[in-house]
């Protein structure tokens, strides 16, 4: 484990802090049917000023505004006027979606990573660290995929979709998407559909856009077959825009892992990045797009503590957890050479050939055993 510590911050703790949103420091929304309106974009428009914009959507409130992430890889980094402290056990903050609740929830998960201004200069410029939701471990997640996206030609003539008079234009952006460092890439298009027909490129960006970041599998669901009705199912937990508001109690600093997997504690932190995590067009829908409406600090008054409650949160129990296949699951990606190794249920290693005394110096909860015997589920 890596332990890190935020620059100090005189005074903190001594008064009330805010907690909503102080400041959007970055926003670099991916193409996408909202994008250039949510914000509202205007000649002249640069990247610090559609930041400031989105600023005045999401500062100073719960739930004050809107603001469109675009399709996969499109983020926002903000910050608080403190820093949020990590209480070990419990959820430290909550960024708020428009996932709605009925059956086809709108779930557009967005990947939160959080980062320590170690510098100390106020700039979100040090290193990230994602905060590993319940599909951190699954196969079909990609932890370093990388997507460019290319402006259409100013002569680019659309091509409608014949059997879907609600799609105007199936190559309207194309992409193409490596899953992972020297793999071949995957090609394909964003669409464009009939109820959004302002440009969908970011005006105030270049001809290329390139993000890289994890990049989920696909969770829209063509209930029919035929592209008309279309639910996108929410994943378990740890991921922004994917349950309703109301139905989710928030995020814990103590998810976090470097860019590698390995869990690391900080003991506060100062910015939160929001990307889209899920690439696909669901027909009349148009993309899947991270929508954010706010974030707020759930203890913003806290003293950093580095012990652990006796009851610390269970997300997995709280909220399940998604089927890991044994074969292809926790214990073959973190290697299965190793005879006993103890991972929590995001499939992060925590002890290898842990003693009794090892394993009560864990918060009691749900883990994973891997063995010669094989892999289960153990409580502790």
């Amino acid at each position: 484990m890596v332990a890190l510590t935020a620059a100090a911050i005189p005074g903190i703790g001594l008064w009330a802090n805010s907690p909503y949103i102080s400041k959007v420091y970055e926003y670099r929304p991916a193409p996408g049917q909202f994008v250039n309106t949510m914000p509202e974009y205007e000649p002249g428009d640069d990247a610090a000023s559609m930041a400031a914009k989105a600023g005045e959507q999401l500062v100073g409130g719960a739930t004050p505004g809107l603001i469109t992430l675009g399709a996969y890889g499109g983020y926002v980094v903000f910050g608080f006027d403190h820093p949020v402290v990590n209480l070990h056990g419990r959820y430290d903050f909550q960024v708020y979606g428009n996932a709605m609740p009925s059956s086809s929830t709108s779930a557009e998960p967005g990947v939160v990573s959080v980062s320590v201004d170690v510098n100390g200069n106020g700039l979100p410029d040090d290193p990230w660290y994602e905060l590993a939701g319940s599909d951190y471990a699954l196969p079909s997640t990609h932890h370093k995929a990388r997507v460019v996206y290319t402006r259409p030609a100013a002569d680019h003539v659309a091509v409608p979709d014949p059997s879907n008079k609600s799609i105007t234009d199936t190559e309207y952006i194309a992409w193409s998407l490596t899953e992972a460092p020297g793999e071949e890439p995957t090609e394909g298009w964003l669409h464009k559909v009939s109820f959004h027909t302002q440009s969908y490129w970011p005006e105030w960006l270049g001809e290329t856009l390139e993000f890289s970041g994890t990049h989920l599998a696909d969770n829209g669901v063509d209930l029919n077959g035929d592209g008309k009705q279309w639910a996108t199912e929410p994943l378990h937990w740890g991921y922004a825009d994917n349950l309703p508001n109301a139905s989710y109690k928030g995020f814990s600093i103590d998810w976090a892992v470097d860019e590698d997997g390995n869990k690391v504690v900080l003991e506060r932190i100062d910015f939160v990045k929001v990307h889209t995590g899920v690439l696909q067009n669901l027909g009349w829908l148009g993309e899947e797009s991270t929508e954010i409406t706010g974030a707020e600090d759930l203890h913003p008054d806290a003293v950093y503590s580095p012990s652990w409650p006796s009851d610390p949160i269970d997300p997995a129990a709280e909220y399940g957890m998604p089927d890991i296949p044994p074969s292809v699951g926790v214990a073959t990606l973190h290697a299965s050479s190793v005879p006993h190794r103890i991972y929590d249920l995001r499939g992060l290693l925590l002890l290898e050939n842990p003693d009794r005394s090892q394993l009560r110096s864990l918060p009691s909860g749900i883990y994973i055993e891997t063995s010669p015997a094989g892999t289960r589920k153990i409580r502790l």
